[in-house]
């Protein structure tokens, strides 16, 4: 009699979708800000404060942009970039929402604040 061969099953943790990032990052309590989209693959092993520098040093702006990062540069003097209120994390994917457009296609999106604390009053 032959013993039976088991067979192992690897079942292996879902990795996450590979989807473009889309980083937003607001002057203090404004509703639009800059924004840098993040091929898959870009990102994944980036940290998310090197990516928010990435956005701030883009050459490439409309003028309406340079306005808002105008708007982040004074708000950053003395102030801090924060995610959901805390810290930057340091995965992107930490605190990503994942966002569907119109036309179906999925992406993260990443809110990232510019604040400077309130002063007198």
């Amino acid at each position: 009699m032959s013993t039976p061969e088991l067979k192992e099953e690897r079942v292996q943790a879902p990795l996450p979708e590979r989807l473009p990032l889309v980083l937003e990052i607001l002057p203090g309590q404004a509703a639009e800000g800059l924004v840098a989209i993040f091929e898959a693959g870009d990102y994944e092993h980036a940290d998310l404060a090197e990516l928010c520098r990435q956005a701030l040093e883009r050459q490439d702006l409309s003028i309406e942009e340079q306005l808002v990062l105008e708007d982040i540069r004074r708000q950053l003097k003395g102030g801090k970039l924060l995610c959901r209120g805390r810290e930057l994390p340091g995965s992107p994917l930490a605190c990503a929402t994942l966002e569907e457009t119109e036309a179906g296609e999925r992406y993260f999106y990443v809110a990232i604040r510019a604040i400077r604390p309130q002063e007198g009053g």
